[in-house]
């Protein structure tokens, strides 16, 4: 059985990586754990302050990582090609999303 050990953690993204050997010669393993309730805490908190709607430019939403993993390998949308960005929209609308707003908004 590995022994897996801590070799990055980033507090604000819930993201730890871990390294552990490998069962063959040479090899090692590499494990990504990731929390997505730190991001939508926030964006939830977010969600409640107000905005001015004029501004030019506003903080629409945070993606967590996993998420975008799960839009690309399950919805075939990749959150950063521009190309999909009516895709990324969609999903953003859509109550299975609509956490990762940080404001009450339509996109």
């Amino acid at each position: 059985m590995s022994t897996w050990e801590l070799i990055d953690e980033d507090s604000s993204r819930g993201v730890r990586k871990y390294i552990a050997p490998g069962d063959e010669a040479d090899s090692i393993l590499i494990r990504t754990e990731m929390d997505d309730r730190t991001i939508a805490d926030d964006n939830r908190a977010l969600q409640n302050e107000a905005f001015d709607r004029r501004s030019e430019f506003w903080h629409a939403a945070s993606i967590p990582t996993s998420v975008m993993y799960e839009w690309l390998t399950l919805h075939g949308v990749n959150a950063w090609n521009p190309d999909h960005a009516g895709a990324v929209k969609k999903l953003l609308n859509s109550s299975d999303y609509r956490w990762c707003k940080v404001k009450h908004i339509i996109l």
